[in-house]
């Protein structure tokens, strides 16, 4: 993939501060289970950048309870200022109604597989990859470095993947992985991650702003 093919997601569980990232970042992604009344979120919502969707378990790394977590994702799905819905692979892959119901809507999906405890070796990521490919139209990885070589596996299965057309992304948690955040686009993923306003619980995380100045000093440095 080349330098210049990625995309950059600021992320955010408020989108008054959208705005913030305008100029700057491609996307917002909205994080749904965040957010006290995520669907007047968006209703209200009048910022220039297109946002990607999710709204994440607590399996997931998310705060969203079942009883309605799906439904409010379809709904969100139908605002036009959505164009991306990313949905976990658990669950795409056991609700049909929702592949559906979110194909209907004309928006692409990402579907993400996390592993907050823990590096697959390569041949499973390869083979999650190819999962979340099947079900939507970019496969999303995050997963738990705890030695250099996890990260390594992850930027290899990123390469791989994108050299068979692949869209892919994702990164590595931890300080061992925090790298993956800048140089995964260098490997193949294709959309970057970072909030937009830094969050100091996540000492993994790299702000927007510093994301996008570090993306544009090694693109131009290579």
């Amino acid at each position: 993939m080349a330098a210049d093919a990625y995309a950059l997601a600021g992320v955010t569980e408020t989108l008054t501060e959208a705005a913030a990232a305008e100029g700057i970042a491609d996307y917002v992604e909205f994080r749904m289970d965040g957010a006290t009344r995520p669907l007047d979120a968006l209703d209200d919502y009048d910022g220039t950048l297109p946002l990607i969707v999710s709204n994440r378990p607590e399996w997931a790394g998310g705060t969203a309870g079942e009883s309605d977590r799906l439904e409010t994702l379809a709904a969100a799905a139908a605002f036009d200022a959505v164009e991306m819905v990313d949905v976990e692979l658990r669950t795409i892959r056991e609700c049909e109604w929702l592949r559906d119901e979110l194909r209907e809507h004309d928006v692409e999906l990402i579907v993400s597989h996390y592993d907050r405890q823990r590096t697959p070796q390569k041949s499973e990521l390869s083979t999650i990859i190819s999962e979340c490919s099947d079900y939507g139209d970019v496969a999303k990885l995050v997963v738990a470095a705890e030695e250099k070589s996890d990260s390594l596996a992850l930027l290899q299965s990123f390469n791989a993947a994108s050299e068979r057309g692949v869209r892919v992304t994702g990164y590595a948690l931890g300080d061992i992985g925090r790298h993956t955040r800048v140089i995964g686009v260098f490997y193949g993923a294709s959309i970057a991650y970072a909030p937009i306003v830094s969050d100091e619980r996540a000492q993994d995380d790299i702000d927007l702003g510093t994301l996008s100045n570090l993306l544009e000093w090694v693109a131009s440095a290579r």
